[in-house]
């Protein structure tokens, strides 16, 4: 069976180098830069699903749809926003692994292997900002991406939180 990747992918630059990278590996590649985009008719053997697109999409909101196309899939998330409670989401909805940008094609193709491993790990206190983000980020994935649920949850004016996300971006 031939391989083949959905890259679920709003950077088009990005997702262009991907395809070239993957079709150089015997990769059938189908890109897609919105949720909607996902070719139904398609088998894939892995995906490689940005956490989040432009269109406000939320990659994790992918997995369902792209495991219903294609049952024993091999998803990876790759985010350029990469936090922890991101990660277990992710891996609880069915992806296998979850890298943060940027990440070397050797590093993917590993992920979507199952073979990647994390050596040397170092640990880092991090800021207050980073743990505000981390905390925002996860309870705007507890409420699926409603930024007026997520206000309203943090004691926030919707458009104090609109303003914080952007600092992230």
């Amino acid at each position: 069976m031939k391989k083949s990747i959905l890259i679920l992918e709003d950077d088009t630059q990005l997702a262009r180098s991907l395809k070239r990278d993957f079709e150089e590996h015997d990769f059938e590649v189908t890109l897609a830069d919105e949720i909607d985009k996902i070719p139904t008719s398609d088998h894939f053997t892995h995906a490689l699903v940005d956490l989040r697109l432009g269109s406000g999409d939320f990659g994790l909101e992918a997995i369902a749809k792209i495991r219903s196309i294609s049952l024993d899939i091999k998803i990876v998330i790759l985010s350029g926003y990469g936090s922890i409670t991101t990660a277990v989401e992710a891996v609880k909805r069915g992806a296998i692994d979850y890298l943060t940008k940027p990440a070397r094609l050797e590093e993917i193709m590993r992920a979507l292997n199952g073979h990647r491993v994390t050596t040397n790990a170092e640990f880092k206190r991090r800021s207050l900002s980073e743990v505000e983000h981390e905390y925002i980020d996860f309870v705007l994935t507890k409420n699926e991406g409603n930024i007026s649920k997520t206000a309203k949850d943090l004691g926030l004016h919707r458009q104090s939180l609109q303003r914080k996300l952007k600092k992230y971006i």
